[in-house]
């Protein structure tokens, strides 16, 4: 089975056009839907830890540890998902690979032909020999740029795309692999509609979680809650089940912000829970 190591941020605070968001978050966000595909598609993975960065604090030890764990459990595919940012007016993917790699640039071609499909702005291969997830992971390394997450427009359509995305990566992986596409929802009910886009410097709408509730969003602020130290059972593999473990988070994070510890997530704990 093809393993492929899924390498989020580690790096300082870096905001999202799309106000209450960051680059950290939506990586993480976009993540969360790829691993359903790469279940379905019998592609093996494992992953980075999930860090909310708080301010300028520097994530480089977390980042060589996710490459000594790539290296350690033997990665075909060594898969870094970050956004991009300029100058506010730039668009575009500009996804990177280690010069002179033929395993990065055939992985590169399969993803890119499949990107091209779903997103309509300039894209750009680009060799770079000094980032140390291109230049030291043993497996064939893929370092996503997505968007420019400090341009509007790119940063909204990133948003409102992550299922999209993911799709397009699992499918240019299993092009890569020679495996054939499953598609995880195909036998499910229809995903409802994306909500219209909001308008520019409206809050990212969060859903209110409590016990009992099953879905890619608990297991979401599951991982969060762990990172931060407030959740301490390991994280079982597939697990979005808001359970008594997680509602017991919950009021402890709840309490050390001085909040109503009603085991709750909602509109006044995710700011506490992603440090805003």
């Amino acid at each position: 089975m093809p393993k492929v190591y899924l390498s989020p941020p580690y790096h300082y605070y870096n905001r999202c056009a799309v106000a209450g968001c960051d680059e950290n978050l939506h990586n993480n966000l976009y993540l969360d839907e790829l691993e359903p595909y790469l279940t379905a598609c019998g592609i093996e993975f494992r992953r980075g830890a999930r860090r909310t960065a708080r301010s300028n604090e520097d994530g480089t030890a977390m980042m060589k540890q996710a490459v000594r764990e790539s290296d350690a459990w033997g990665a075909d595919v060594h898969y870094v998902s970050h956004t991009n940012a300029f100058n506010g007016m730039v668009r575009g993917y500009r996804p990177m690979i280690y010069p002179g790699s033929t395993r990065g640039k055939k992985l590169a071609q399969a993803i890119i032909k499949e990107r091209k499909k779903i997103y309509d702005q300039p894209v750009s291969l680009v060799e770079r020999s000094d980032l140390y997830e291109l230049r030291i992971p043993a497996a064939a390394s893929y370092y996503e740029e997505h968007v420019f997450h400090d341009n509007k427009a790119d940063a909204q359509w990133f948003h409102e795309n992550l299922r999209p995305l993911a799709e397009s990566t699992a499918r240019g992986l299993c092009d890569y692999f020679g495996l054939k596409f499953v598609d995880p929802y195909a036998a499910s009910a229809p995903v409802p509609e994306s909500p219209a886009p909001a308008p520019d410097g409206a809050a990212v709408t969060l859903p209110v979680l409590r016990r009992g509730d099953r879905s890619d969003a608990v297991r979401s602020a599951m991982a969060v809650l762990r990172d931060g130290g407030w959740y301490t059972l390991p994280l079982a593999a597939g697990d979005k089940t808001f359970g008594p473990e997680m509602e017991a988070a919950v009021k402890r994070l709840q309490q050390a912000k001085k909040l109503t510890a009603d085991g709750i997530v909602g509109k006044d704990t995710w700011p506490a829970l992603l440090g805003l």
